[in-house]
């Protein structure tokens, strides 16, 4: 019995050792778990605390895209032409909104914005379809949102997840429809303009230059995009400052957009704000130009548009309409639009002739008020003729039948190549439009282009600007200050000079030569006095235009040119759509000319009436008060 219970005892005290060994190796093995958890707390907490601590934040920096502030433009004296205004662009990033929440933000959305159908559906389109990283890039939902817009979405962001509202700066043209042809309009970035365009950083929601100068200088306009650093919330919302510049302490700093440069065009806003008050028409167009230099100082396209309508936001229908308006306010007639420019053609027809030897300066030929060619009765505005006349009486007095003969003399190869010399049936190479060539036609041109050739009788009607020929308001200008300054054909420009956002020139223009007009000295002065006489001599058809009181005199030439063939009445009764244009081209003063014009009033009837008042006033203007102004200052 004794050794029996000493077994006993002896087993459990072995059991007993063998649990107290398994406690103690638990023990360490737990106590050892907590040593190395504490360690790495410890490491993490205390010897890397702040660095992790930054790193954790970090993850709630956003680093957005930054658009370049647009550069301005001026005009020559330096007014302000484009400028930039303050803007607010609604956004929503799917990331940032919860699957539950989307449908209560969208309505809330509608509701505040009064969202379109079309901007409903690209918004759940995005939140539907979008994926992974793409996720997190944030959607345009409404451009140019209104104060009241703005103030009912930031009242209700808390109800709103993903929608935060940034601001940008909108194109602004405080001037609205002032040399607004010339100037253009932005508009948000197509897509065929994204693919061409997307190696030089260009997006979907940029703005670009679209028409006239602001799209034929973008690349200088535009400035160069950056990026900032946005500290959000996980509802995708900015924190407040305070923690965002704690976030951002340390940070490397990010790459900020650069600004565009600015223009300083040569146009002067005073001359083109009476040009833009005092047109006499509908539709038309009008252009003053430097003729020692080729430099546009007015440019004027009517009926014309307002850009800032443009380049903020625009409804489809809107844009529909103004697309095919019948009068096509889009157009800029002063280089994308060719009339038949009528007597102001005359000049060149006589230059062919003279530099031909087919007409000598005081040759006479016999008006009587009409002249028959073959079975055909050609007629001269004036019913009763001009009776005999030299070349000097028949362009003041614009004797259609002097040079009806004239051009028959000279032969239509000739004057094809006289007018292409002085710029017609070519574009100028301006680079701040688009262009059209016009018709300068020649015996080949008739072979191209017509079933039955050329014939003898396209000839007379050609030499009076009828017929084919067609010119732009801008190639007569510069033909009219090549005659005025000798002879020399400028390339038209309009941008003076480049300048950085703090002032610096970057870069100036200086006037470009086309070529020489292919007339002699002795000649082209005859034709220098015939126009002067025009203006200045008793009958000549701009006689009763001309300014009075001044100190200088005007050369230049009406026009009066069929749109449709006419009896004798010349239009008084006819449809508006069938009237004559008037034109008027001029440049002043005749002896030194500073400045030279073209105006043309579309059905306006004759040139004296409906054309040379405003390019006279035009011209007075600017010699008589725009100069004077400036003397003292550095306008160019």
């Amino acid at each position: 019995m004794f050794w029996g219970g000493l077994v006993v005892f002896h087993s459990r005290q072995q059991e007993l050792s063998r649990y107290k060994g398994r406690y103690v190796i638990m023990l360490f093995m737990i106590t050892l778990v907590f040593i190395v958890f504490a360690g790495r707390l410890y490491c993490l907490q205390v010897s890397h605390g702040e660095e992790y601590r930054s790193l954790s934040l970090r993850n709630f920096v956003s680093a957005r895209r930054e658009v370049p502030l647009r550069g301005m433009i001026f005009d020559r004296a330096g007014s302000l032409l484009v400028d930039n205004r303050p803007s607010f662009n609604a956004y929503f990033t799917p990331a940032f909104c919860k699957q539950d929440a989307f449908e209560p933000t969208l309505t809330r959305l509608t509701e505040y914005l009064g969202l379109s159908d079309i901007e409903k559906e690209q918004t759940e389109e995005a939140y539907r379809n979008t994926k992974r990283l793409d996720r997190f890039l944030p959607v345009l939902v409404r451009r140019d949102i209104s104060w009241s817009e703005l103030a009912a979405v930031e009242q209700h962001l808390d109800l709103l997840e993903g929608v935060e509202v940034r601001p940008e700066t909108r194109r602004a043209y405080p001037h609205e429809t002032l040399a607004a042809h010339m100037l253009g309009y932005v508009g948000e970035i197509n897509s065929r303009e994204l693919k061409r365009l997307k190696a030089k950083k260009y997006r979907q929601g940029d703005m670009i230059g679209k028409k006239g100068v602001e799209l034929a200088w973008e690349k200088k306009l535009r400035g160069t995009p950056g990026v900032i650093q946005v500290v959000v919330d996980s509802r995708g919302q900015r924190v407040p400052d305070s923690v965002a510049q704690e976030v951002l302490k340390g940070l490397p700093q990010a790459e900020r957009a650069v600004p565009g440069d600015n223009l300083i065009l040569s146009l002067d806003a005073r001359l083109q704000a009476l040009a833009e008050k005092r047109f006499p028409g509908i539709e038309g167009a009008a252009v003053a130009v430097d003729p020692k230099t080729g430099f546009i100082l007015a440019i004027l396209s009517r009926p014309s548009f307002d850009p800032n309508l443009l380049s903020g936001r625009l409804s489809p229908r809107w844009w529909n309409e103004l697309i095919l308006d019948p009068d096509r306010p889009l157009t800029n007639r002063v280089t994308q639009q060719h009339y038949p420019p009528g007597s102001t053609f005359k000049p060149f027809t006589g230059l062919a002739a003279l530099e031909k030897g087919a007409l000598t300066e005081t040759d006479k030929l016999t008006c009587t008020g009409a002249m028959r060619y073959g079975s055909a009765l050609f007629r001269c505005w004036r019913r009763g003729g001009h009776g005999r006349l030299s070349i000097h009486r028949a362009i003041v007095q614009s004797c259609d039948v002097f040079f009806y003969r004239t051009g028959l003399k000279a032969g239509l190869d000739a004057i094809a190549e006289m007018s292409r010399s002085f710029g017609f049936g070519s574009i100028s190479g301006f680079d701040s439009a688009r262009e059209v060539p016009g018709i300068m036609p020649n015996k080949l041109w008739y072979q191209k282009h017509t079933k039955t050739g050329f014939l003898p009788g396209f000839t007379i009607s050609d030499s009076i600007g009828q017929g084919d020929v067609n010119v732009t308001p801008l190639q007569l200008a510069m033909a009219y200050a090549a005659i005025g300054n000798g002879g020399t054909l400028y390339k038209p420009q309009i941008v003076l000079r480049v300048e950085s956002p703090t002032g610096e020139v970057v870069k100036t223009f200086e006037p470009i030569v086309r070529g020489k007009a292919k007339v002699s000295p002795e000649y082209l002065k005859i034709m220098q006095d015939a126009l002067e006489g025009v203006c200045n001599e008793p009958g000549g058809t701009g006689y009763y235009r001309r300014p009075r009181g001044v100190s200088f005199k005007v050369a230049g030439k009406t026009g009066t040119a069929q749109v449709v063939k006419q009896g004798d009445d010349r239009g008084r009764n006819l449809p508006y759509d069938f009237r004559d244009h008037a034109w008027f081209a001029a440049y002043a003063p005749a002896d030194d000319p500073r400045i030279a014009v073209v105006v043309v009033n579309e059905h306006g009837g004759h040139g004296s009436s409906g054309a040379a008042p405003l390019a006279m006033e035009l011209i007075t203007y600017f010699l008589e008060q725009i100069e004077v102004a400036d003397l003292n200052t550095e306008v160019r």
